[in-house]
């Protein structure tokens, strides 16, 4: 099936620009469009790298569906540091401010009141607590990759300390951090396993994400996203009531998938995130322990060599049965 692909820039209600790039089949047969949503330090080429084969984006359209990936600011593409609009944004302007537009926009392009919602990480706490600062009625569905609302098990707690040590700084320039490791992308190395399982990532998507998809995280985004956990809940930075996993404004039925060996997402986490949730929920994990040919790190599940065949099916199956309920 061809795709027809394209992008526009929107401008926020404070006057941001934000991308959003678009992947639309010559039949739309799908009753609503899908909106793809990145994780923090990251961009919309977790979806599209390039390689047909290994783009979510590319596949869903092939499925019929009106498919818009959005970059939030900071990232390449959108306002940020590299285009001198601020180095300075939160959970908040994203929730407040980038979302909405884009969600209006999608909406009005289709003459529809809902979308199906697909987040990777972060991608798929902005779906949750979207939720609590929205209507949650503009959502059909919700599709997880790699997403919990308790960290307290992951890998990065090892890291919150020298983060808040240099959170002096206006923003965190991981690509910076990261472009040394290009060259080594393709070994299983203790900084490349705590993206993907190794084994589960071609060399050539590996270099990509090292190369294009690393962004900046700002001290204000970091400073809400790192306190979500079983006792706090992540924050609103203008106060009020924190957001929370138990919150019965989020209702919207939600799939929620997760690795194995996600060094970023605990698997525990997300167990502890299904346990809390009070709206029609399902868990499914992937890797050897689990019948997957193997194991599952953060990024792979959406991008892994092995995903295509084992991690796409479900997702796509849950969407499916969704878009036709009504």
């Amino acid at each position: 099936m061809k795709i027809k692909t394209g992008h526009v820039k929107l401008q926020t209600p404070d006057h941001w620009n934000i991308a959003v790039y678009s992947y639309l089949p010559e039949k739309i047969t799908r009753q609503y469009p899908v909106m793809l949503l990145h994780g923090i330090a990251s961009n919309h080429n977790v979806w599209d790298f390039g390689v047909p084969e290994l783009s979510y984006a590319r596949h869903l359209a092939e499925q019929g569906y009106a498919v818009y990936a959005m970059n939030l600011r900071g990232r390449t593409g959108s306002d940020g540091p590299q285009t001198g609009r601020g180095k300075q944004w939160s959970i908040d302007d994203f929730l407040l401010c980038d979302l909405p537009t884009v969600v209006e926009y999608v909406k009005k392009q289709h003459g529809t009141e809902k979308m199906h919602w697909v987040g990777h990480s972060m991608g798929g706490i902005l779906g949750f607590f979207y939720q609590i600062r929205h209507k949650a009625s503009n959502l059909q569905s919700l599709t997880t990759f790699a997403t919990a609302l308790n960290y307290t098990y992951s890998t990065i707690n090892h890291f919150r300390s020298l983060l808040d040590y240099i959170s002096a700084m206006q923003y965190f320039p991981l690509k910076t951090f990261y472009k040394p490791m290009i060259p080594f992308a393709s070994l299983n190395t203790f900084w490349n396993r705590f993206l993907w399982n190794p084994e589960n990532m071609d060399a050539e998507i590996a270099h990509k994400v090292l190369e294009n998809m690393i962004e900046p995280i700002s001290v204000n985004e970091w400073n809400q996203i790192k306190l979500i956990s079983a006792a706090e809940g992540m924050p609103r930075l203008s106060g009020g009531f924190p957001h929370r996993a138990d919150d019965r404004r989020i209702t919207v039925p939600t799939l929620m998938l997760a690795g194995d060996r996600d060094w970023l997402c605990a698997l525990d986490g997300v167990e502890w995130t299904m346990d809390q949730l009070t709206c029609e929920r399902k868990l499914i994990v992937f890797g050897k322990e689990y019948g997957s040919s193997t194991s599952y790190g953060h990024m792979d599940l959406v991008c892994g060599k092995a995903a295509p065949r084992e991690v796409w099916p479900k997702a796509t199956d849950w969407i499916n049965k969704r878009d036709a309920l009504e």
